[in-house]
């Protein structure tokens, strides 16, 4: 089924707060998970005397990013904000005495080092997106693949050993992931893209992760032609519910399969592939059947 901006009337509609949610989603996302992991700690600690004031400044950080503030994620600020935090753990650990709850918080402390590495790039990227709309920016394919290792690095250690990703079959255990991330270009081994849709692409693969179980795989697909940027993500999770896929665009809509189902977004991770797929002329196709799976095909001109 190929869907458009046109065909869903709400993306036209959409409020300057809701805007700035779909633009700043996957850095919410990050400072979301901070947050959950600090109130996890919170609660394995009983220390919530300790917890409140760097629960405070997250939570000033995140509302500072839905308004579209700068300044918060100029790469300083955020630098400033994970020095703060790591220091925070610091102290935690020299208020406790209990072993296993500081090998609770070396754990998630080291999870925040890989999470703040892909933190400062994002801000970076954030903020040259805001800075030079529509800029289409080069890189490498193995420039390109290193970001998505790093990506994919940083997801599987926010798991706590929940289970692993791999890209070879022969490697993958019951509880891993199988990703195949395939990359290709006509253009002299050059990829080309605006940084926003390579966040909708990091969004993608995140949400084929998300709703598929461990044990499962997603097929990934990047090819650059000389006029055309093509992306594909395909899984083999729970699928969509085919009277609602009409309605997996709209914002903040999540599909009833789903609606039980934790997660640190906010509903709009395909709204916002629509509306920055729209913004570039492209086109977007959604493929999906409960219990078997989905499959998201993007393509954008190439100005």
């Amino acid at each position: 089924m190929k869907i458009t901006s046109k065909d869903n009337p709400s993306i036209q509609i959409l409020k300057q707060d809701e805007i700035n949610a779909i633009e700043m989603h996957s850095f919410l996302n990050l400072i979301n998970v901070v947050s959950l992991q600090l109130e996890l700690l919170k609660d394995i600690t009983e220390r919530a005397d300790l917890f409140d004031p760097i629960l405070k400044k997250t939570e000033d950080l995140i509302i500072g990013i839905r308004n579209k503030d700068k300044k918060v994620f100029f790469p300083q600020s955020i630098r400033v904000f994970q020095d703060t935090v790591l220091a925070f753990f610091d102290q935690l650990e020299s208020e406790l005495s209990d072993a296993k709850k500081v090998a609770e918080i070396r754990e998630t402390r080291q999870i925040f080092l890989d999470v703040f590495i892909v933190m400062s790039i994002r801000s970076k990227e954030l903020l040259d997106s805001i800075t030079n709309p529509g800029e289409w920016k080069t890189y490498t394919i193995n420039q390109f693949r290193k970001d998505f290792d790093e990506f994919f690095h940083a997801v599987e250690k926010n798991s706590k050993g929940r289970y692993r990703i791999v890209q070879n079959i022969a490697k993958q255990e019951s509880n891993d992931y199988l990703v195949n991330f395939d990359v290709d270009s006509d253009l002299d081994d050059q990829i080309k893209m605006p940084l926003l849709f390579k966040d909708v692409i990091r969004d993608l693969i995140a949400n084929a992760r998300k709703y598929t179980s461990p044990g499962g795989q997603l097929h990934i697909g990047i090819y650059q032609k000389k006029n055309l940027l093509r992306f594909i993500v395909e899984d083999n999770g729970i699928g969509i519910p085919a009277e609602e896929l009409h309605h997996v665009f709209d914002y903040g809509y999540r599909a009833k399969n789903v609606q039980n189902k934790p997660t640190m977004g906010g509903g709009f991770g395909l709204t916002k592939a629509l509306y920055i797929v729209g913004k570039l002329n492209g086109d977007i196709w959604i493929d999906s059947e409960e219990g078997v799976g989905t499959k998201i095909k993007i393509e954008i001109p190439v100005p």
